[in-house]
């Protein structure tokens, strides 16, 4: 008998218990969408069109960057498709002043809602260059980053 109203009881519990899991599934259903998703900034210029859909890019970007890093550092080929600085150019602001890390950046914007930790703006530029185009800089690389402070000495 105590067996079978430790039996009941557990499954009481259990019952309770999966009943509390559905009702805040459904309070967080209910909720407003977009206080869980990342803010993403929409595209500088809506005429232009992405390398590939939407969807996609979301899935496997760091792929395609990955790879045209592979093709640019080990073959020396250079295309615009898949260019970090073409993305940076089209998808964040030219006078922003939200630098990466903040969640105002395009990139940020998810990397830090998905807990990615990602380098690439440690050398790149994580704003767009002066005229959208591959500009000319004073550095050899100019599609390296001038990461100094305004306003610092150099």
């Amino acid at each position: 008998m105590l067996q079978l109203k430790q039996l009941m009881h557990k499954s009481l519990l259990m019952v309770i218990g999966s009943a509390l899991l559905a009702l805040s599934t459904a309070v967080y259903a209910d909720g407003d969408k977009a206080s869980f998703m990342p803010d993403i900034p929409e595209p500088k210029d809506e005429s232009l069109k992405c390398v590939q859909p939407e969807d996609e890019m979301k899935k496997n970007h760091m792929e395609y960057i990955l790879h045209q890093r592979d093709k640019t550092l080990r073959e020396g080929v250079r295309t615009k498709q898949y260019s970090l600085k073409e993305c940076i150019n089209c998808h964040v602001e030219k006078n922003s002043t939200a630098r990466f890390g903040d969640d105002k950046h395009f990139c940020s914007s998810c990397h830090n809602y998905a807990g990615v930790t990602i380098d690439c703006f440690q050398c790149h530029a994580d704003r767009p260059s002066s005229n959208n185009k591959h500009s000319q800089s004073t550095s050899s690389f100019p599609h390296y980053a001038d990461n100094s402070v305004e306003g610092a000495s150099k």
